[in-house]
């Protein structure tokens, strides 16, 4: 799992700290690669919610997530939820799509879901 945020982070920064320098207006932006699951849930959890304590704005790159689970979809929605800030999550990779047109949860997150332009294939019966 890399938190590699797509921002500068501080030059004082600890590790985990993946946001911008401008600490309490500015907006932060996370790139969580990977899983996003039962057994990777509990760091990101603790990474978000630092962003979230240290910015107003919040944007989740989800590009990179290759496997995602009701874990990970519970922690979107968690973030979504945080009272005074505003969550975005964007570029949805593939199985977050999946996911949360499984969960029928697209509109709940109330981000634009873009899905690939590519035209599907499928045989006709």
């Amino acid at each position: 799992m890399d938190l590699r945020a797509l921002d500068t982070p501080a030059p004082d920064a600890p590790a985990l700290d993946t946001f911008s320098p401008d600490i309490l207006t500015g907006p932060a932006r996370l790139a969580p690669e990977g899983e996003l699951g039962i057994y990777t849930v509990a760091a990101l959890r603790e990474a978000w919610l630092q962003a979230l304590a240290r910015h107003d704005t919040l944007e989740i790159d989800l590009g990179r997530i290759d496997e995602i689970d009701t874990a990970g979809l519970q922690l979107m929605l968690m973030a979504k939820r945080s009272a005074g800030r505003s969550v975005r999550f964007v570029n949805h990779s593939a199985a977050v799509l999946r996911l949360l047109d499984l969960a029928r949860l697209g509109g709940a997150l109330g981000d634009p879901l873009l899905e690939d332009a590519a035209p599907a294939t499928q045989e006709a019966r």
